[in-house]
């Protein structure tokens, strides 16, 4: 990384609200440049003093107050892992920065307001394409830096029978892991329809893994309480609710259920297989929100899915030439060094404001 000579604990600030699966986003970055993380939700403040102690995070009650102390301590750039511009826009001479909400294909990526940042990181070819195909690189503020979040599978770091004697599983099951994206107003989520499939009839030559978006527990309590008593029942499954790292479950795991959250873009870093949850006919899908189902089986039928699974493992290497492609177009450099030229950009949007 860059030599600097910015006193980056007052220079630059991050901004996260109660959305803890975003935290990871930007914590190898934060650790790199210092700096004070801001949140307005005592939750993710309480989640990142619990697993990332070492860095410095500020709990304020409102956004006005966050602005206050930001003005107080001369910052000059904030970061952001979500669209949060609109609270902080009109504080002067501060710049701002984007880190890309997961490499996904909800066009939620893909929208005007990324124009508004001085800086905003993409994480592979796939996506400044997409960007370059809408007209949202005109200003030249967009840069090609790799992912951050998973620098650490890029590098070797995780091992998958470390990580399953940790959670208490057997390492020489093969592991799934179901990670379903939340039910929003565009229906995307699986979890509605397929959620009781991973609580009936598991086979018992398997592991479960299961991590719901964070906003399933947000807005699906009831349900997600009564999934929980269910689950746990079994010996060899696991619910992680509330950790906003995947990293470690996706390396533990054999082949994930997905939808069409981020972390199926994420989880070709492991280049395992895939089976899909659809929980309406493919027809009725966009086809750029689903092009990563061309990666493994897609299943429509509850009673189909550990067929699939079964099938899948048997054959892992059935998807693989399509995997490999995705891959490649993901992942800028997957060199391990996505989160230190995000920092040295960072550096260098500061200087070259002084």
């Amino acid at each position: 990384m860059q030599n600097n000579t910015i006193d980056s604990q007052g220079a630059i600030a991050y901004y996260i609200d109660f959305s803890l699966q975003e935290i990871p986003n930007i914590s190898d970055i934060a650790y790199g440049t210092g700096g004070i993380i801001y949140t307005d939700s005592e939750k993710t403040y309480r989640t990142i003093k619990k697993e990332y102690p070492t860095l410095n995070v500020m709990y304020l009650d409102t956004i006005g107050k966050i602005r206050e102390n930001m003005l107080s301590t001369c910052v000059k750039v904030i970061v952001y892992p979500d669209y949060h511009i609109r609270y902080f826009k009109d504080l002067k001479y501060i710049k701002h920065v984007q880190v890309f909400h997961g490499p996904n294909d909800k066009k939620y990526n893909y929208i005007k307001e990324v124009l508004e940042y001085d800086l905003f990181f993409i994480p592979g070819y796939d996506a400044y394409e997409r960007y370059k195909k809408q007209d949202l690189l005109k200003r030249g503020t967009g840069m090609l830096i790799g992912y951050p979040k998973l620098d650490r599978v890029f590098r070797g770091e995780l091992d998958r029978d470390y990580e399953l004697i940790k959670m208490g599983l057997d390492p020489s099951k093969k592991t799934i892991l179901y990670a379903p994206t939340w039910h929003d107003r565009a229906l995307n989520s699986s979890w509605k329809s397929f959620r009781n499939v991973f609580v009936v009839n598991i086979p018992a030559n398997l592991n479960v893994i299961v991590k719901p978006h964070p906003n399933i527990s947000r807005y699906m309590e009831k349900q997600l309480n009564e999934f929980r008593k269910r689950l746990l029942c079994s010996p060899n499954t696991r619910l992680f609710e509330n950790s906003p790292d995947t990293v470690p479950l996706m390396a533990a795991s054999d082949l994930l259920i997905g939808d069409v959250s981020g972390i199926t873009r994420e989880y070709l870093a492991f280049k395992r297989p895939f089976v899909f949850l659809s929980n309406k006919p493919r027809l009725l899908w966009s086809k750029k929100k689903t092009r990563l189902w061309n990666c493994g089986e897609v299943v429509t039928k509850t009673y189909k899915v550990w067929e699939a699974v079964e099938r899948s493992l048997e054959n892992p290497d059935r998807y693989m030439d399509q995997i490999e492609q995705f891959f490649k177009t993901t992942f800028y450099k997957p060199d391990g060094g996505a989160a230190e030229r995000a920092r040295d950009a960072i550096f260098d949007l500061i200087n070259d404001s002084c």
